[in-house]
């Protein structure tokens, strides 16, 4: 018989999600709990299990393709005889339990993912036991087309400056390589060949899906409904950092990385209570401005997928080691694809750190529904005037965009001198 299976409910009011690949294809069959698909939600990309074991007649929808939730998905063909279920029964024992990037490190691993037994729900293999599995050993040899870890623009600089990327060493999250590795191998003057007389032509097409697709539909959503304005001021972050060096053994001892975020966050939390404006967002329908008592603050994390925004649920209840460890949890999850949808929902003010990469100064657009976003920009020391002297501190640049449809120039001013008082002061923040 035939079973006709629906795209579930994934996340809290989502209505739709995008095929972002298939793991199967039509004729395969299937084990229970494989997965099928990964599915992009609220820019969670969400693998989606089998139900049942059978074969897959048909596949609803190509990768790019929105879905409505509890429209059809998978159309199986279940055989119900006792022979079905003894090879049902064998074909399990012989197939381990895991997603495709377990199985991909099993076999970048030299490990047979069969003979590792799996701690997770239904004795899924999660990359801990294969790790625990392997110890003590070397990871097998892989060919090193297949063991390379980068984006195509980082291979097409491999091959601009004439780097085997095989013998690069990865410094990004999961030894992904990064442009800097590359262009550290490189040579000091690479000569690219070029024929005499001959232009560049053609043009590469990259299909505009995924994480990509969503980004650019909540930013041009953003464009069109905020009446967004820019306002920036300077901040003298000599203090905190000293501050951040007292704490740093503390830190040590917890097990966090302590930055100046969590240092940010604290300072924004404070400010945000005394501007309960910042933290809201606009009712058209209703008419009304929606002020939350609450504090998710939003952090954009730059990953090989694109940009995702993680929020720290109550944020002002946390000390700055909890934040830290909020932080570089939610940072990883987002990095290697495991980032619950609930963590991308209820933010209520956003921070994109794009000042750890470089700029002195950006105009990010407000993750609406939202009515402001903060950007830090590049720390550095400069000169500055102090009671008359000429002294060298460590400054930043902080770039705030808001709604003027909710908040006021005068308003934004305010609100930053107060964010840049905490910040001065940080032991204020203890």
């Amino acid at each position: 018989m035939n079973f006709e299976f629906k795209l579930p409910d994934i996340g809290e009011g989502l209505v739709e999600g995008e095929i972002v690949k298939w793991f199967v294809k039509e004729g395969d069959m299937v084990q229970e709990h494989r997965p099928l698909a990964a599915v992009l939600t609220d820019k969670a990309e969400v693998e989606i299990p089998s139900p049942k074991t059978g074969r897959i007649v048909k596949l609803f929808g190509e990768p790019g393709q929105k879905v409505k939730v509890h429209s059809p998905l998978v159309l199986f063909e279940i055989s119900g005889n006792k022979s079905s279920a003894v090879a049902k029964s064998a074909a399990a024992k012989r197939e381990a339990l895991a997603s495709p990037m377990v199985r991909k490190l099993a076999k970048d691993l030299g490990v047979e993912i069969a003979q590792v037994a799996g701690a997770g729900p239904q004795g899924r293999v999660l990359e801990s036991d294969l790790k625990s599995f392997k110890s003590g050993t070397a990871p097998a040899q892989a060919p090193a087309h297949a063991c390379v870890k980068a984006t195509p623009r980082v291979k097409g600089l491999a091959a601009h400056l004439g780097v085997d990327l095989s013998r690069v060493k990865g410094t990004g999250p999961g030894g992904r390589i990064a442009e800097g590795d590359v262009r550290a191998l490189a040579p000091a003057n690479p000569i690219v060949s070029t024929p005499a007389g001959t232009a560049s032509s053609g043009e590469e097409r990259t299909p505009f899906v995924g994480i990509r697709r969503k980004t650019a539909e909540k930013m041009a959503q953003s464009k069109r409904t905020v009446a967004d304005v820019a306002h920036a001021d300077e901040c003298d972050m000599t203090a905190l950092l000293a501050l951040r060096e007292e704490l740093k053994m503390e830190a040590t001892k917890r097990g966090v990385k302590l930055t100046f975020l969590p240092f940010l966050i604290k300072a924004l939390t404070k400010s945000l209570r005394e501007f309960p404006n910042f933290n809201a967002s606009l009712d058209e329908a209703a008419g009304e401005i929606v002020v939350k008592r609450y504090y998710n603050i939003g952090i954009a994390v730059a990953a090989p997928q694109g940009l995702v925004v993680p929020n720290i649920k109550g944020a002002d209840g946390r000390d700055l080691f909890g934040l830290a460890a909020d932080i570089a949890a939610l940072a990883e999850k987002v990095r290697t694809n495991k980032i619950e949808v609930a963590a991308l929902q209820g933010g209520t003010f956003t921070i994109t750190n794009i000042g750890s990469i470089g700029g002195l100064y950006a105009d990010p657009i407000v993750n609406h529904p939202e009515v402001a976003i903060l950007a830090p920009m590049k720390l550095q020391k400069r000169p500055v005037v102090r009671d008359g002297g000429l002294f060298i501190r460590d400054m930043m640049n902080l770039c705030l965009c808001f709604d003027h449809r909710v908040i006021d120039g005068a308003d934004a001013a305010h609100f930053m001198n107060t964010l840049i008082r905490h910040l001065e002061n940080p032991r204020t923040l203890l």
